[in-house]
């Protein structure tokens, strides 16, 4: 069934970041009925499933760990539709009403959309003070290094005189090479990132305290941000070596200003690792599959993912009488399938596209037309301004008739995408568990399953980022001989 009205949304969530415009200017990568103008907001965590995808452009069959939804929304610009943003981060929400596919029943789906009016040609960054800590050890040998230091020479030319800079490299011990310094002499910091050789074991620990004490010989001043980017391939053998062991650390930086961002390389990278670290409050994490994928995350994003503009956005889920949330898909740290109607989001970053996280529910009848299904209250902390009183979004279904267990409904198209993409997610993990417990035959049927619904949303929305998601799909089942 065709949407017949628009959601209606109860309250519009803004807030205002110093130091920003806030004109409504051209924003790259549009989405079908979002107002002109509009930036985007998207969470932190992993940015990418760029992982699930070369492995299966490599012939080999990803973990279900490899697809987490909150990177899959963040490759795509997923707008929704409502009043023209006029603060640097609005909140909008739309319905869907489809068929889950582990499920095989009928569920309600709630997007929950960021945007912002921040101008992209008017924007700048903060000054920043960078220290990048790279792995050299031996699992670094080969292709992984040199993609490493081309994405470290990429972001050396992204800094300028405001910024600064210190280098520092791992492999079972740590070295400092530039200590933290204004950037000035360009040149000396590319020669000292091509006299990196590869060496010895993993201690990420090691490189990561190094780099925050780069940091911390820095003045704390509200008007610059202080991050550490760290390059690896996730396979930490000495010192710390699972992601529990490093929360504490990341958390007390982070409580002191100093965040971080993750670039990973290598087919033998550790999604679950990343996944873990990069949920803490101002991480995110990209994986860095080749030389298009590193131009476009310095060249076109760099500005962007080291920009939060809101923190510990809370929200609170309230299902109408006869639904249930089932899921959050979304929100980093958070796995596919947790059933949490009380959650946060560390963090929302600024961006080129729209991002989104996803509440979905089961209902125990027919749904009627103006039922309300859920209540979502916001509240959250900007990055650089007081926070707004919390905010209420209202889901209804707004069909002109009682909706079946077969019927499906979307507010808008956007919102119809986002569920296709949730679908993608579920039945690849779903396909990728089942490969390596050994039943090959159901993985390859639930593969191709999730091609077929994919390109039947794919077709009827004319989307060609979609189509591409339903041929990697296919990709993923052609691998699953039994």
């Amino acid at each position: 069934m065709r949407k017949t009205r628009r959601l209606w949304i109860a309250g519009l969530a803004v807030l205002t970041l110093v130091g920003c415009s806030a004109d409504i200017g051209g924003a790259p990568g549009g989405g079908g009925g979002a107002p002109a103008g509009d930036m985007g907001g998207t969470p932190g965590g992993i940015q990418d499933i760029a992982l699930a995808r070369r492995k299966i452009d490599a012939g080999q069959i990803p973990h279900a760990e490899d697809f987490t939804a909150e990177g899959l929304y963040a490759e795509h610009d997923l707008p929704l539709e409502g009043p023209p943003c006029e603060q640097v981060l609005c909140l909008r929400s739309a319905t869907g009403i489809a068929t889950a596919i582990d499920t095989g029943r009928q569920q309600v789906f709630v997007q929950v959309g960021f945007s912002s009016n921040v101008d992209p040609s008017t924007f700048r960054r903060q000054p920043l003070d960078a220290a990048l800590v790279i792995d050299h050890s031996g699992s670094m040998a080969g292709e992984p290094m040199e993609a490493v230091k081309e994405a470290a020479r990429r972001l050396v030319a992204k800094l300028d005189e405001n910024d600064t800079l210190s280098l520092v490299i791992f492999d079972d011990t740590s070295q400092v090479l530039v200590k933290q310094t204004p950037v000035r002499d360009r040149e000396a910091l590319l020669r000292a990132i091509d006299t990196i050789r590869v060496d010895g074991s993993t201690c990420i620990e090691c490189g990561l305290r190094d780099g925050y004490q780069q940091l911390a010989t820095r003045e704390l001043d509200a008007s610059r941000s202080r991050r550490v980017f760290l390059f690896t391939d996730a396979m930490p053998n000495v010192g710390q070596t699972q992601e529990g062991g490093f929360m504490d650390l990341l958390r007390d930086h982070s409580r002191e200003g100093r965040d971080l961002t993750l670039f990973g390389v290598n087919l033998a990278f550790d999604q679950s690792f990343v996944t873990a670290i990069s949920s803490v409050r101002g991480a995110n994490a990209f994986y860095l599959s080749g030389a298009e994928r590193t131009r476009t995350v310095f060249d076109e994003d760099f500005d962007y993912l080291v920009t939060p503009i809101a923190y510990d956005l809370k929200m609170v889920l309230t299902p109408a009488p006869g639904f249930r949330v089932e899921a959050v898909y979304g929100i980093p740290g958070v796995a596919p399938g947790a059933s949490l109607a009380s959650l946060e989001l560390p963090t929302v970053f600024l961006s080129r596209r729209r991002g989104a996280i996803l509440a979905r529910l089961s209902r125990e009848a027919d749904i009627q037309p103006a039922q309300r299904m859920l209540s979502e209250e916001f509240s959250f902390t900007p990055a650089r301004s007081e926070a707004p009183p919390p905010t209420l979004l209202t889901a209804s279904y707004e069909g002109s008739e009682p909706l079946s267990s077969t019927g499906t409904w979307y507010s808008e198209d956007s919102v119809r995408k986002t569920v296709a993409l949730t679908n993608l997610v579920l039945g690849a993990r779903a396909a990728c568990t089942s490969w390596h417990a050994g039943d090959k035959v159901r993985a390859r049927e639930l593969a191709e399953r999730t091609a077929d619904l994919v390109r039947t949303h794919a077709e009827q929305l004319d989307d060609a980022a979609l189509r591409a998601e339903a041929e990697l799909a296919s990709k993923l089942a052609a691998l699953m001989v039994p």
